[in-house]
């Protein structure tokens, strides 16, 4: 009788001060549902429990607000709530735990527009709350997103920010023969790289006047001050000093992997087990790939990987044996500026005999009559790679190539010459 005593002058010590929507309770080992009807009763609000709530609660309070009372006598006995409209749910924690994972979260679908939704997921799983969930769907490019509300605006505006169109690199290539004492003298800075082959291998190639010899020593340099290499080979090119093989132009995403193929397939001739015969072709060509990285400061971080191979000579079966020589390298060059790869030097004896039919050919006449000529010239490959910036301007007008593009240039099928009579 004197607990309940107690409680109804702790109701009529709510009631005085219900207008202010404070209360006074003390009490010793009461149960937890009782106070919390007293509660009730003050705040004019519905309070229930779940089964799992039961305990004996001291608690003691003096004119305090009753939310704030609420939420102390809660939190010292390890409790939990959810509020909507006027109604009080309160339950333990385990309870509160399994309620707050499916109540309150929105799903959103974000479409990635220019970036890989793969990339941009691990970004996006470190801004998801404790409660938020992502999924990749690559077949749409997209990210689905369960989280709380307000974590999904963050999100948003951070996909906002990021998902941009990518800078365009355009990397214009030339492929191009140079009389080897002209390229010595184009004005070549070939200390700028780190990591050139120190290697020199010797090959043997076969051209249209004889056997001839080539020494490969990939090297990668600059071209030093402001020139217009387009200037100086034509240049060349007017005095037959250069040729230009190929020239390709590739368009890349900034932060993507271009390559670039200029050459021929030769074919190679086995035979299976059984005898049978069949044909392979491998490629004698100059392989460049190239990833361009746009600095801060409007440079050109470029990484190199170029490979070159070609017809080292033929076994005795008449098979031709290729060599390949690559490099790998990383270098920062201004907006415009060539990149040179070298190194690869061909050279060429040619044989001519010359003067009066019949007479060159009869021994001890021909001395007078005949006039044999040797020639040796030296070439020295060159691939320049100039990779600009292209504008926003020109990216909006300019059909661009996927993020890693690729342009391959080859020739003719390389026969496998006759033998000389």
């Amino acid at each position: 009788m004197k607990f309940f005593k107690v409680i109804s002058v702790l109701l009529l010590a709510g009631t005085l001060f219900a207008g202010e929507k404070t209360i006074s309770i003390n009490v010793q080992n009461a149960d937890i549902k009782t106070v919390l009807r007293a509660f009730s009763d003050v705040a004019g609000i519905n309070i229930v429990t779940t089964p799992n709530v039961n305990a004996k609660v001291t608690f003691s309070v003096k004119n305090v607000p009753w939310r704030e009372a609420f939420k102390s006598l809660l939190d010292a006995y390890g409790l939990a709530y959810t509020e909507q409209k006027d109604i009080i749910t309160v339950m333990t924690q385990d309870e509160y735990a399994k309620v707050r994972d499916v109540s309150g979260l929105e799903m959103k679908i974000f479409r990635v527009k220019y970036m890989k939704a793969s990339d941009v997921a691990p970004v996006v799983e470190g801004l998801l709350s404790s409660r938020g969930k992502m999924k990749v769907e690559a077949s749409t490019n997209s990210l689905v997103i369960t989280d709380l509300p307000d974590n999904i605006i963050k999100i948003e505006n951070f996909l906002k920010g990021m998902d941009k169109p990518a800078k365009q690199v355009q990397i214009q290539v030339k492929v191009v023969e140079v009389d080897y004492d002209a390229a010595r003298s184009l004005g070549i800075n070939w200390t700028v790289a780190k990591d050139r082959p120190t290697d020199r291998t010797a090959v043997r190639l076969s051209n249209d006047a004889s056997v001839a010899g080539a020494k490969t020593n990939l090297s990668i340099g600059t071209i030093i001050g402001k020139v217009s290499i387009d200037n100086v080979l034509q240049a060349l090119e007017n005095e037959s000093k250069a040729n230009i093989v190929s020239a390709p132009s590739i368009l890349v995403a900034d932060n993507n992997k271009a390559k670039i193929v200029s050459g021929k397939k030769v074919p190679v001739v086995t035979k299976d087990i059984s005898g049978n015969t069949i044909v392979q072709f491998f490629d004698a060509a100059i392989k460049l790939e190239v990833t361009p990285h746009i600095t801060p400061d409007g440079n050109i971080a470029m990484d190199l990987h170029p490979q070159v191979s070609d017809i080292a000579g033929y076994s005795p079966a008449g098979q031709p044996i290729i060599s390949n020589q690559e490099a790998e390298t990383k270098l920062t060059i201004k907006d415009g500026q060539t990149i040179v790869l070298g190194g690869v030097v061909k050279e060429s004896k040619r044989k001519g005999n010359a003067g009066f039919p019949f007479l060159r050919k009869i021994p001890v006449l021909n001395l007078l009559f005949a006039n044999n000529e040797h020639s040796t010239s030296k070439v020295e490959l060159m691939v320049f790679v100039t990779p600009k910036i292209v504008s926003d301007e020109a990216m909006n007008t300019e059909n661009t190539t996927s993020d890693e593009g690729t342009v391959q240039e080859t020739g003719e099928e390389l026969k496998q010459p006759a033998e000389e009579k």
